[in-house]
């Protein structure tokens, strides 16, 4: 009897699970044709270049039907104006894979759909594949702001220049080297971008004084743009560097022969904080387009276009399911818990360590 129980149970759950795939490719079809009546996309999207081609470069093949209408505009213009186009009733964007400095205002102002909803693939929607709801969303509701990716962050040294024995004894306290006054950059935590949940992690790990030493006797070189931070190191005039992924972002000047030997840190939770990145995923409400949208969330989250995404960015995915892009020296030591510094619950702490770090530097001008 028992054996027919559990034979019952699994033809049920095979009946089951072959009933939901035909509901998926039923309601697939239908939404991706009323996206190519739609015939366009219009998405908000981060600045790195190797995201932005390769979305648009994957979607063009995966949709031809369907126009990527892609835009970049920096967090403070882009909020700027979805504002004023929603206050005069103006619904212009259908989608963003951004930064979380855009998801969580946008959220509080009552712009943004859940994304759970839009997802329609049952293997997708599986809590378990994205480390559960909960983690997955980082927004205080859990259901606004979705990570994508999931990797490690610290800064960065040119190996060139300063001795790796050093780094490795010295962790951060490299940071504060009277040789190396002037010879770091940061991506400004007063702006939104990489630069900001450092603020956090360095009062965090350092201690507020030292924080101060950085700032103030060791002058780093506050840049206002992410590309400023990779050029500086680029050319020398910085060492090392806090905010962006430097080393994918040297690529161009590699390229074009410039020699530099950029690596982290180290992979410890001493010189690392746990980071989101750039890539959280969320939809506005109102869009122009919503099986468009629904179409882009159900492509951009199955494994093949994560694991493309992944690599292009060299960022992890969150998927349970895609194997880590990290290089050894910035691969995750298993079991170690990392500080998180980019949940909206953490904003609070981020916003007083950003605030310290801006007054501290206008003593330095």
């Amino acid at each position: 009897m028992k054996t027919l129980a559990v034979s019952f149970a699994v033809a049920l759950a095979a009946s089951t699970g072959l009933a939901a795939a035909q509901d998926f490719k039923a309601e697939w079809a239908k939404t991706l044709a009323a996206a190519e009546k739609e015939g366009e996309l219009i998405f908000q999207s981060q600045p790195n270049q190797g995201a932005r081609d390769f979305l648009q470069r994957e979607w063009a093949k995966a949709f031809p039907k369907i126009t990527l209408q892609m835009n970049v505009t920096p967090t403070p213009q882009f909020l700027a104006r979805i504002r004023t186009e929603r206050q005069a009733e103006k619904y212009l964007w259908d989608v963003a894979l951004a930064g979380f400095t855009i998801g969580y205002p946008a959220a509080h102002e009552g712009m943004l759909d859940p994304v759970l909803p839009e997802i329609i693939d049952p293997e997708i929607k599986n809590p378990a594949l994205w480390g559960g709801w909960d983690t997955a969303f980082v927004d205080l509701q859990h259901k606004y702001v979705l990570a994508t990716s999931k990797f490690i962050a610290g800064p960065w040294y040119d190996a060139l220049k300063i001795p790796p024995a050093k780094v490795e004894k010295e962790k951060l306290k490299t940071l504060l080297d009277p040789e190396y006054t002037g010879k770091t950059v940061w991506h400004d935590p007063g702006m939104p971008g990489s630069g900001t949940a450092v603020a956090l992690m360095l009062r965090a790990l350092m201690g507020e004084d030292a924080l101060r030493t950085l700032v103030i006797d060791r002058r780093v070189q506050m840049v206002p743009q992410q590309p400023q931070v990779i050029e500086a190191m680029a050319r020398g005039t910085a060492w090392m560097a806090l905010g962006p992924p430097v080393r994918p972002l040297m690529a161009p000047y590699a390229q074009a022969g410039v020699k530099t030997d950029i690596r982290p840190f180290g992979n410890g939770p001493d010189v690392n904080m746990e980071s989101i990145g750039g890539s959280t995923l969320f939809v506005f409400n109102k869009r122009p387009h919503p099986n468009a949208t629904r179409v882009f969330v159900n492509w951009l989250l199955t494994h093949d276009v994560q694991e493309g995404f992944a690599k292009a960015i060299q960022q992890s995915s969150r998927r349970a399911d895609v194997a880590s892009v990290a290089e050894p020296d910035q691969t995750p030591i298993p079991g170690v818990k990392y500080l998180h510094t980019q949940w909206e619950e953490d904003q609070q702490k981020m916003d007083d360590a950003v605030k310290l770090v801006s007054e501290w530097h206008k003593q330095v001008k």
